[in-house]
């Protein structure tokens, strides 16, 4: 998403507050559809959860193509939003799937050491995109003037824009084949997918009386919230105060990513 914001703010000549926008129209698909998603797999199983994420993903990478060829940021937006309902029901999926495939006892450490493994997704992404989203060109604003006096401006924002296509497409199209995987896979049943779940749920009420958990939710919202604003504008912030180009700043962002990622494994490690 960091570099979305760096390639919108390019592409569309947009301002800061409105190049956030890409997080705030990705994070409403995962307010939105949480608990819808819970409550899908609920009815139909852990399978259905992840194939329906990673085809709601896929769908959404595949609209970056038609977003782009109109040259719309609120299409792209949208298209995020799709993205991010698929990433919901995946997480929503993965997260209570490996929880509940062993021990009770031992499900924290399960959690931690598989999200251990996230930022290495956010490495590899943060890598390609700064080598294949980001082109290093640079407009000042005297070079926009001249291109837009002999009318060739246009030329380079659509150049800009469709840049971000080729990945996202190869993206979508590795989601569409997992969820064709998954779809021809045995999934075995868990404990709250049984008949003798119904007697042991929790109504969500008497969950929200909880102390301790509505802590843990503030204390996650928090969280989130300080680590997208320090990412989401870490490569404008580079190149405001140290003046190095978009893929230098690429690059060191990639660097961030591999030091969070660090840190996840040895506390997992250690828990």
């Amino acid at each position: 998403m960091t570099l979305l914001i760096r390639q919108f703010m390019k592409s569309f000549a947009i301002s800061r507050l409105q190049a956030g926008l890409v997080q705030s129209a990705f994070y409403m698909g995962y307010f939105l559809l949480a608990l819808p998603s819970a409550l899908c797999m609920r009815k139909v199983g852990y399978k259905i959860g992840f194939v329906t994420g990673l085809l709601l993903f896929g769908g959404g990478t595949f609209l970056f193509w038609p977003a782009a060829i109109v040259g719309r940021y609120s299409f792209f937006l949208f298209a995020l939003f799709v993205m991010a309902s698929g990433l919901t029901f995946l997480e929503t999926a993965s997260n209570t799937f490996i929880a509940l495939s062993g021990s009770p006892e031992t499900s924290e450490r399960r959690l931690n050491f598989s999200q251990a493994f996230n930022p290495l997704g956010s490495i590899t992404g943060a890598f390609i995109g700064t080598i294949v989203i980001l082109s290093g060109v640079e407009l000042g604003a005297s070079a926009i003037q001249r291109l837009q006096a002999s009318g060739q401006y246009q030329a380079y924002p659509y150049f800009e824009t469709l840049r971000v296509v080729r990945p996202y497409i190869v993206s979508g199209i590795v989601s569409f084949v997992f969820a064709f995987l998954i779809w021809k896979s045995s999934f075995p049943i868990l404990r709250d997918e049984g008949d003798a779940a119904p007697q042991q749920r929790t109504p969500v009420t008497v969950l929200l009386r909880e102390p301790h958990l509505i802590v843990t939710i503030l204390a996650q919202f928090f969280y989130v919230g300080v680590q997208v604003g320090t990412w989401s504008y870490f490569i404008q912030y580079i190149q405001d105060y140290t003046g190095e180009p978009e893929k230098t700043a690429g690059y060191l962002l990639t660097g961030t990513l591999a030091m969070f990622g660090i840190g996840r494994f040895v506390s997992a490690r250690w828990q």
